[in-house]
């Protein structure tokens, strides 16, 4: 995920070690994985100045040592400037509100493409309200 960071120039690729380390001794302090199949990785780092975000989805399970004990097949890392850590506590929550509804992750896991994820987050977090009937 780090590559990919480096790669779309979010990340500068001279200091992707430093922000692997920086992961692994979050990841020492408790496990990023929240349950029910999903794990945030993330840290807040000096190196960049907007937030970074990217989800991969594995099809062979992934021992995250989440708090559930189960595997994990949604990652969504985080990536949040130092100077922004009331944003990183936000966008922490947010994401895990969101990957709290089962419907929502299952849908994920079954999408083919990028734009079709980013579709169906954006229809979760922001749902389109029903009409009201009106009886009379």
């Amino acid at each position: 995920m780090l590559e990919l960071a480096a790669k779309n120039n979010e990340i500068p690729v001279n200091e992707k070690k430093s922000i692997r380390d920086s992961l692994i001794e979050r990841e020492k302090s408790m496990s990023t994985g929240i349950g029910n199949g999903v794990a945030i990785p993330h840290c807040a780092t000096p190196i960049i100045n907007e937030p970074v975000i990217i989800m991969a989805l594995s099809r062979n399970s992934i021992d995250f040592d989440a708090i559930d004990n189960n595997p994990v097949n949604i990652i969504i890392l985080l990536l949040v400037p130092k100077v922004k850590l009331s944003q990183h506590i936000k966008t922490l929550a947010n994401i895990a509100k969101l990957m709290s509804d089962e419907k929502l992750r299952q849908k994920i896991l079954a999408l083919k493409t990028t734009n079709s994820i980013i579709k169906a987050m954006k229809k979760f977090e922001h749902p389109v309200p029903k009409k009201a009937e009106v009886k009379r």
